[in-house]
């Protein structure tokens, strides 16, 4: 079972991630934050193997928080989830060591795929 901690500002999103991402996929949603602030505070609690993170957070720019997570727990993998193509802070997640980024104008079936590779990479069955 992979781990997946999702920040998004909108509530709306949130829940729509969660209903996406069902536990028979073998998926756990354990924790949600609605700013980068306090997904670094769950990160430390929670210890997700993902984190879905919101490429516009309120508090803090998304390549930071993705920096200081990476900081914290070096395995934790971070996926941008940008409502834009804004590259110059896409490629600033990335060189943040953020695994990679998705848009909203792609598939969901994109987002378990990629959660499902991450969780390959780091040897986890599925």
């Amino acid at each position: 079972m992979v781990r997946v901690l999702i920040c998004n500002r909108y509530a709306l999103f949130r829940e729509g991630l969660k209903a996406l991402l069902p536990e028979e996929a073998g998926i756990e949603i354990v924790g949600e934050a609605r700013t980068g602030r306090q997904a670094l505070d769950k990160l430390e609690r929670l210890h997700p193997d993902i984190v879905l993170m919101d490429a516009a957070s309120p508090d803090y720019n998304a390549a930071n928080v993705t920096r200081e997570m990476k900081r914290i727990d070096p395995r934790v993998e971070v996926l941008i989830l940008s409502l834009s193509a804004d590259e110059p802070l896409i490629a600033g997640c990335l060189a943040a060591g953020a695994a990679g980024y998705l848009r909203s104008s792609d598939r969901p079936g994109q987002l378990k795929s990629v959660i499902h590779a991450l969780r390959e990479r780091h040897g986890q069955a599925a």
